[in-house]
């Protein structure tokens, strides 16, 4: 549970540093692509605690859509991202997913 915690934790940041990102490809089609993360990674941060403790049904059916809306999240960022800002945040998304893929591949069968 504590992995799962760091998860929530490193997608917090992520979305608290979203706003200041600087390092970003300047198009129209970013410009979407962007937005369409940032909607994708906010549900997420919504749904955080949602699920009561305990409820591992309830848990795992969470992180498989967590799992599905931070994929195409990282899909979306990272033709539009540059330099430091796609490495940090690449990395501590692609981090967070393999934190969930744990909690499911261990709890969640």
């Amino acid at each position: 549970m504590s992995r799962l915690l760091r998860t929530v934790g490193v997608l917090g940041s992520i979305l608290y540093a979203w706003p200041a990102l600087a390092g970003s490809v300047d198009t129209f089609r970013c410009h979407l692509d962007l937005a369409e993360a940032d909607r994708l990674l906010h549900g997420i941060r919504l749904r955080e605690n949602s699920v009561q403790q305990g409820d591992w049904q309830g848990l795992c059916r969470l992180l498989r859509q967590n799992l599905r809306d931070m994929s195409e999240a990282r899909g979306l960022m990272y033709p539009c991202l540059t330099g430091h800002d796609q490495g940090e945040n690449i990395g501590q998304i692609d981090a967070s997913l393999g934190d969930i893929r744990y909690v499911l591949d261990t709890r969640c069968r």
